[in-house]
Order: C-alpha cells, then structure tokens, then sequence
C-alpha cells in the first residue's frame, strides 16, 4: 500500500500543530506544505538520499522518514526552529532504505560473454 500527497500534508501539519483527530488544517498552510514536497523531494534525489518518483504514491515504508523530514523543512513557517539533528536523522533513514531497496531476491549470475577466454576457466 502507498500513501498519497494528501496524506502526506495532514501529517506534516499534524506534526507541526499537533492537530486532533478529525481537525482541519487551514487551506493556507495545506498549500504552503503541498508546495514544499516536489522541491524537497528534488532536492533529496539530486543529493542521492533517495528518489520518490511519484508524491502520489509513497511508499510505507519512506512515509515516517519523509514526514519528519518535511516538518523540519517547513516548520520555520510555522514558528518552529529547525532541528538540524531531527532534519539529518530522517535524511540518514531515507538514504538507509533506499540503500537497502527490495531487490530480486534471486542469485547473481556471470554472463559468459562478458568473461575473457584467459579468466574463464578461473572463474567459472
């Protein structure tokens, strides 16, 4: 399951404002955060920490890192210090999961043909 840019606002501003359930953000500070991601996620891609290529579909396992990471971004707007150790600790678990990936699962294998006929015989 994947979460979307919607989802992705509420939490930033419920981390923000600590909003109860059911509250409503005002359309202000909706906009001022949903204009916020796509450079961030840019930002995060160009400095190789992970590559979101889809705002409309996050992965679950991105979605945490990535709102405390967003909060941080956006918070001076809100009257919150920027917390460059929160800020670097999300960034350091982005770069961990994209690290990781889900890969194939299945063996690596030699191509043959990528073999020189002087090493094949070692290696293979």
């Amino acid at each position: 399951m994947s979460q979307t840019k919607a989802d992705l606002v509420r939490e930033v501003l419920g981390e923000l404002f600590s909003l109860a359930s059911g509250q409503v953000p005002s359309a202000e500070d909706t906009a001022f955060v949903e204009q916020r991601i796509d450079p961030a996620l840019a930002a995060l891609a160009r400095r190789n920490v992970i590559y979101i290529p889809d705002a409309e579909e996050i992965e679950d396992e991105v979605f945490d890192a990535l709102v405390a990471y967003l909060a941080q971004i956006c918070g001076p707007k809100f009257g919150r210090p920027r917390d460059l150790t929160a800020k670097q600790v999300a960034e350091d678990e982005l770069r961990t999961i994209q690290r990781i990936g889900g890969g194939t699962g299945r063996m690596l294998r030699i191509d043959r043909a990528l073999v020189s006929r002087r090493h094949s015989r070692s290696i293979l």
